[in-house]
């Protein structure tokens, strides 16, 4: 499995040397990268509906958590400051 990965790795290496060497003005090398743009997004393989909303939660929860901690720092701080400073 390993070496048919790392040849086909040695393809795709190749194969975007010889691109590249296609490619030599301006107008080619955009298209070159557009071309591998499309290429690597046909790899990409997308959450399902489930598993989006799941993410979607954790990150949502996480960034509520965070908050909450830094709201306690600023009203931790905020009481310090006015102690120290109001006299008392």
């Amino acid at each position: 499995m390993a070496e048919e990965l790392e040849h086909a790795s040695e393809d795709l290496v190749e194969k975007a040397k010889a691109d590249k060497a296609k490619a030599r003005g301006p107008v080619g090398k955009v298209s070159l990268f557009l071309r591998q743009v499309v290429g690597e997004l046909k790899k990409v393989t997308r959450p399902t509906v489930a598993e989006l909303r799941n993410y979607t939660a954790v990150v949502i929860g996480f960034v509520v958590v965070v908050i909450l901690v830094i709201g306690a720092f600023d009203w931790l701080f905020y009481k310090g400051v006015v102690w120290t400073f109001s006299g008392q």
